[in-house]
């Protein structure tokens, strides 16, 4: 059978996507994917219920987090991917992490409801639900209310930096996310670089680091790819895909657009799986299921 693709970023409603992951399996399938990694922000709990719902239908299903980091002021996302969800210090910093955005979300509808936008805090706990609660979920609760028209006019006029109801986050340093994902038998990849001010003085850094890759691939920048293949070869850097897929309505986004090619994923498979060795973690399984 031919290969069709690996997506390596997208989120499910374990932090502030919309579908169960187990959900997301039949999307992936329907999308003709062969490799599909969930990478939630800040936790892995919906890893194990991703990966139980592939099996039998023939999908590698892994997973990992999504990190976000303070590098020099700038908020930069760092993806851990094939990590071992019971290394204990990647373990309890994500918990420390999970319950820092509670908090944050909290503060988040207080100050709503101080500027004079009412918003009832178990409503928007009861759309978190089990996931973790992030700014996705007060601005589907405005929108939901009639308060904005638009995910994107909730961020604009009150969740993004500068807004009034903005509350800033808790973020791992580069250097130390990178470190917990390597002792977690993970591969340490740079998220969606074309977000950032300099991303190629971020690869360098990153690389001196520890960083194992790049995403390349990334529905935000397609015009920079070929520079940005061109960086991770000069580096010795892997590269990978991912769609960062949240919800069907998402930005034209849709699961496994775009997605990594064979050899790509070829090579990355082999790190992953030398990197779990390395560490000394439990083997990780990127067979079908």
């Amino acid at each position: 059978m031919p290969f069709g693709g690996a997506d390596l970023h997208f989120h499910s409603s374990a932090s502030d996507g919309v579908e169960a992951p187990a959900a997301l399996v039949a999307r992936a399938l329907a999308a003709g994917l062969s490799v599909a990694a969930l990478t939630d922000h800040d936790t892995v709990s919906g890893v194990e219920a991703f990966e139980a719902a592939a099996a039998g239908t023939g999908l590698v299903a892994a997973g990992g987090a999504e990190l976000s980091v303070d590098e020099g002021g700038e908020d930069v996302h760092l993806l851990g991917l094939f990590v071992d969800p019971a290394e204990p210090d990647l373990a309890s910093r994500l918990e420390f992490f999970r319950e820092v955005r509670t908090r944050r979300g909290e503060m988040i509808v207080e100050r709503l409801n101080g500027l004079g936008v009412a918003l009832d805090l178990e409503l928007v706990r009861a759309g978190v639900g089990e996931g973790a609660f992030g700014r996705p979920h007060v601005a589907r609760a405005l929108v939901a209310r009639g308060v904005v028209g638009t995910v994107a006019e909730a961020y604009d006029r009150f969740l993004g930096e500068g807004a009034p109801a903005f509350v800033p986050k808790a973020k791992w340093g580069l250097g130390e996310a990178i470190g917990a994902v390597r002792r977690a038998g993970g591969l340490a990849v740079l998220a969606h670089p074309g977000w950032y001010a300099d991303p190629h003085g971020l690869f360098r850094r990153g690389r001196d680091l520890g960083l194992d890759g790049i995403e390349v691939f990334h529905p935000d920048h397609p015009e920079r790819e070929e520079a940005f293949l061109r960086d991770a070869g000069d580096l010795g850097l892997l590269v990978t895909a991912g769609s960062d897929f949240h919800a069907e309505a998402d930005g034209g986004r849709s699961l496994g657009a775009p997605r990594l090619a064979e050899p790509f994923w070829e090579r990355l498979a082999r790190a992953a799986t030398a990197r779990r060795r390395e560490a000394a973690r439990v083997p990780v399984d990127l067979s079908p299921r």
